[in-house]
């Protein structure tokens, strides 16, 4: 770079085009940069960057204690925050948590239970576990749920950039005029891939019903699930509204059993309230 910039009479334009031909696949200094260096040569006979030895006087002790004791007392005080409340900069509050191998880790969204919540989560993990005592059958259940997708997609404006020296007004076009949504179920059971299945675009308890009395069937054939693990499989579904107790236990049981799929059907109802270990209805044969 300096033999560029002197070979141009200290042209820094004229430096960083030389210096781009005689050097292809390096980077291009930008043309300021030329003399930059020139200057720091000239100045301190080193292309190394003097070191400084002025006294801190943002990233004291005291201020490095306030900052650490500050999170530690309200983890979610925000950077910017508490840099107007001491009196420093940003940058040096960040290297500060930085330093402290700190990380500023997101909320996830979680929903609220209720006092009563608890005891029927408690009865069905008991339940649970001595189940797998007696008989560990979650080889044999059969794990399904839904998944609406739209035209829309997921967008994250959070995460979604769009680098330029100015604004370029980018957008994402969103809410079409003519939308379309496709409902499909799909379900596991051991290494047999069950479904997936489109269900309606706006799936009821009746029609929920016929796909369980005409449509699970021949799922289950097309997966080449045998006779002999439909009578003693376990089928879980989610709690969504379409899917009642009242429906399982009364209407799809009674026409399981009259098909001669099964002599004995049992209904477990868990929590009601999300997540995990709630809305889950599983069906025993």
């Amino acid at each position: 770079m300096i033999l560029a910039y002197g070979a141009t009479d200290c042209n820094g334009r004229a430096a960083q085009r030389l210096y781009a031909e005689r050097h292809p696949v390096r980077g291009t200094p930008a043309h300021t940069m030329f003399a930059r260096l020139h200057q720091q040569l000239c100045e301190t006979g080193s292309f190394q960057k003097a070191a400084r030895n002025r006294d801190r006087t943002a990233r004291t002790e005291l201020n490095e204690q306030i900052v650490l004791d500050m999170v530690e007392t309200t983890p979610s005080l925000s950077i910017r925050g508490i840099a107007n409340e001491i009196g420093i900069s940003y940058s040096s509050v960040w290297r500060i948590l930085d330093d402290s191998a700190l990380h500023p880790f997101h909320y996830q969204h979680v929903q609220s239970l209720k006092e009563c919540d608890f005891a029927p989560r408690q009865a069905f993990s008991q339940w649970y576990l001595q189940q797998r005592i007696a008989n560990p059958f979650f080889a044999a259940s059969v794990f399904t749920d839904e998944a609406s997708f739209s035209r829309e997609g997921i967008f994250n404006t959070h995460n979604s950039h769009s680098w330029a020296a100015a604004n370029p007004h980018v957008t994402r076009t969103r809410a079409a005029q003519d939308r379309f949504l496709v409902n499909v179920w799909a379900g596991i059971l051991g290494d047999h891939l069950i479904g997936p299945y489109i269900l309606p675009d706006r799936l009821t308890g009746p029609r929920y019903l016929i796909f369980l009395e005409q449509v699970l069937l021949e799922l289950l054939d097309s997966a080449h699930v045998t006779a002999a693990t439909r009578t003693s499989m376990w089928f879980q579904q989610d709690g969504a509204p379409h899917i009642s107790v009242f429906l399982f236990g009364i209407t799809w049981m009674q026409h399981v059993v009259n098909d001669g799929l099964a002599v004995e059907v049992q209904c477990i109802g868990l929590p009601i309230a999300r997540p995990f270990l709630s809305g889950l209805f599983l069906l025993g044969q």
